[in-house]
């Protein structure tokens, strides 16, 4: 896949991400306010964060394994002798078995943690392994899909389609067509047909081969799938463990009304890493290549394109969230005032990992991809303790300082590791301009006080920040891929020509 594609499948995709985070702050800022108590909101944010975990868990490292060896396969094997497809699809379905059970099992120990300071959970404690199941299908999926390039598709279904679903249930028990036990029930099923147009499109198009014989080169590998999915797997479930273990701690001690505030809080901090995402998505396949031809070059320029290009969009969005952060409480109510500086943290951490790049899939995809363990390892041995002992003396306030301290040296190690293992450094003098140059206007900026009605502030507050920030950005000459961008549009939008 050439650079130009990936350009335009990130773009596409950051589009179509975007507007299903506009879905989802539709549903949040109007739907969820209007339709569901803040207990109840808290109920689907807990239900939809252990989902999370336990159906990354249930994948037992077949996701992992597709994305490192799936090059090998498609550039020695033909449809008819690549086994890895169903290898792996086997191995996921082992662990959704198995994980199922294991949910099934200790319900009664699961409940003893989270159903004391909440009746709701034990309620519909039936929702999670339902939700679990559709979701792990669409996770076992997705990664064969991004390399059949139909990421574009996955994105869609995964951050679009799932929040139309959102709105159209809440739009449903907003309006007294569903009680709040008929509301839940399809809240269980919501990853149905996600999972199931995923399935439509791959075997639509024979993008997923089932060859239930042994390969050649599947033997020869075998010992490298056994290590690198151990390895992977347990890496990504700690790393998952310790971003959702935040909204499980405060359910679990203060109720589900504290972990519906703290998921409003970390829905606007994760707005940043929209671009991230796609970006991380569609630039596999790339990266692999790269390696596979110890293409230096290449990865040097990807990594500080990314670090560039993701930091300042992080500060262009984060500066509006922070902006509006007085203005958010406002709108939300009294429930959510103890929001404000824990969301400022938040930002703040993601503005650390967006300024780090690509670093984890560089690393991922290299032969030292054990140190991705080792690290993932590291933020969950320091993070996870850390949520809990803050969260227990601190609450919200405490897991967002956890959130920024496991963030900053989880990132620091690893960028560290990048440059000294490989050589590839991506910051200049430059960078540090920007970073400067982003916090110092936002800062400046949230000294304006607020004196008129919420929503004008908002929109005044808003077009300020977005056209200074623009302003700087485009006269800096920061990005070349903003400029370019820029230069497109002004030939083809008259009013803006001249600018």
């Amino acid at each position: 896949m050439s650079g130009n594609t990936i350009q335009r499948q990130s773009i596409l995709s950051t589009i179509i991400i975007f507007a299903g985070f506009a879905f989802g702050a539709f549903n949040l800022l109007v739907l969820q306010k209007w339709s569901l108590t803040t207990e109840q909101w808290g109920l689907t944010r807990v239900i939809t964060e252990s989902a999370i975990l336990l159906a990354s868990f249930a994948t037992f490292g077949s996701t992992a394994i597709v994305a490192k060896f799936l090059p090998f396969y498609q550039r020695y094997q033909n449809d008819k002798t690549n086994d890895l497809p169903f290898i792996t699809l086997l191995l996921a379905f082992i662990g959704i078995i198995v994980t199922t059970i294991l949910v099934l099992l200790l319900k009664p120990y699961i409940l003893i943690v989270f159903g004391k300071n909440n009746p709701f959970f034990t309620k519909y404690y039936y929702v999670l392994p339902v939700f679990v199941v559709t979701q792990f299908v669409f996770i076992s999926l997705e990664i064969h899909a991004v390399y059949a390039g139909k990421i574009v598709w996955v994105n869609g279904l995964k951050e679009l389609l799932f929040r139309l679903l959102m709105s159209a249930i809440l739009i449903c028990i907003g309006l007294k067509l569903l009680d709040f036990d008929q509301f839940m029930f399809f809240f269980a099923f919501i990853y149905l047909l996600p999972s199931a147009g995923l399935v439509y499109i791959l075997v639509k198009d024979k993008k997923l081969p089932i060859v239930p014989k042994l390969s050649i080169l599947t033997k020869r590998l075998t010992s490298k799938f056994i290590t690198l999915g151990a390895f992977v797997f347990a890496s990504s479930v700690s790393q998952i463990a310790f971003t959702v273990c935040s909204t499980l701690f405060l359910a679990g001690k203060s109720g589900l009304k504290y972990a519906g505030v703290w998921a409003v809080a970390d829905y606007f901090s994760t707005v940043l890493e929209v671009p991230m995402r796609s970006l991380q998505s569609s630039s596999i396949p790339l990266i692999a290549e790269y390696w596979r031809a110890k293409n230096y070059v290449g990865l040097l320029s990807l990594y500080k394109k990314s670090c560039t290009n993701l930091i300042i969009v992080g500060f262009s969005l984060g500066g509006v969230i922070i902006l509006n952060a007085q203005n958010l409480t406002t709108y939300f109510g009294s429930d959510y005032q103890m929001m404000t500086l824990p969301l400022i943290i938040l930002i703040t951490s993601k503005w650390i990992n967006l300024g780090t790049g690509l670093n984890s899939m560089i690393i991922q995809l290299s032969s030292k991809w054990r140190f991705d363990f080792l690290s993932n390892m590291i933020y969950s041995i320091i993070g996870i303790p850390l949520n809990f002992v803050l969260i227990h003396y601190y609450d919200m306030m405490g897991a967002a300082m956890a959130s920024f301290i496991a963030m900053f040296f989880f990132n620091f190690v690893r960028s560290f590791f990048i440059w000294k293992k490989f050589n590839l450094f991506p910051y200049d003098i430059k960078f540090l301009k920007l970073f400067l140059i982003s916090v110092s206007l936002i800062f400046a900026m949230s000294k304006i006080p607020y004196t008129i009605h919420f929503v004008l502030d908002a929109f005044l507050r808003t077009s300020a920040f977005i056209l200074i920030y623009a302003f700087i950005i485009l006269k800096g000459d920061f990005s070349l891929e903003i400029s370019e961008l820029w230069s497109k549009w002004k030939k083809k939008v008259p009013l803006i020509r001249n600018v």
